[in-house]
């Protein structure tokens, strides 16, 4: 069972990826305390976590506050991504099985479903589940987890990627479905490829976004 630390900071988390709160958003303890219907101690322990992982700041004087998205931090974590993920792609295309392809292939499915029915949240999750299901199949899900932690700013990027109604997301099935018949025809080297080059993409539309969205990432120049 969670502790209640742990519930505060799970559910503020999943609200400022799914843009619930907004980058450079003003944020209340007592709107976090009525949301949640949690006691002040669990939130401020969930807003100090979340400070440390980058997604909140106090700015003194002020308040605390939601901070934009730093694109600089979702590149680098993309990069990071690019190199662990090409090769764990490549060892799924050795190791996974028919049951896991099986798996894999659902989560595919239930992502067109998503994306027939432009359920943003629904089509992100699912995203995460079908890459998460090759560190499975490798027996490598602690390095997955290293990487969620790594990537909560590239999260907040792709979720609003994700969200526009102009994201074509029948590309990114079509993607998932090409790393996924590369790994059941054990064929390591398109499996890589594939691999490298969906995420390569993620990215694409990086100044598209920062264009309609201005106000939602920081400046970092």
């Amino acid at each position: 069972m969670q502790s209640l630390n742990e519930v505060a900071y799970e559910a503020i988390l999943n609200d400022i990826l799914k843009l619930k709160f907004l980058p450079g958003e003003k944020i209340q303890d007592k709107t976090l305390i009525d949301r949640l219907n949690i006691s002040r101690t669990p939130v401020r322990e969930a807003i100090l976590r979340l400070k440390n992982d980058g997604l909140m700041m106090t700015v003194p004087q002020s308040g605390t506050y939601v901070t934009k998205i730093s694109l600089s931090s979702a590149l680098n974590a993309r990069f990071v991504r690019q190199s662990v993920e090409r090769s764990i792609v490549s060892e799924a295309a050795k190791k996974m099985s028919k049951m896991d392809i099986l798996d894999s292939r659902t989560v595919i499915s239930k992502q067109q479903i998503a994306a027939e029915e432009h359920n943003a949240v629904d089509f992100f999750y699912l995203d995460n589940d079908f890459h998460k299901s090759f560190y499975k199949a490798t027996n490598r899900l602690q390095v997955w987890d290293w990487l969620e932690n790594l990537s909560l700013q590239l999260d907040r990027y792709r979720f609003l990627r994700i969200q526009q109604t102009n994201m074509p997301l029948d590309e990114l099935i079509k993607e998932h479905t090409e790393i996924l018949d590369a790994v059941e025809a054990h064929d390591e080297d398109a499996a890589e490829k594939y691999g490298f080059n969906h995420l390569n993409l993620m990215l694409a539309e990086k100044d598209e976004l920062i264009k309609q969205f201005p106000s939602y990432f920081a400046d970092e120049n």
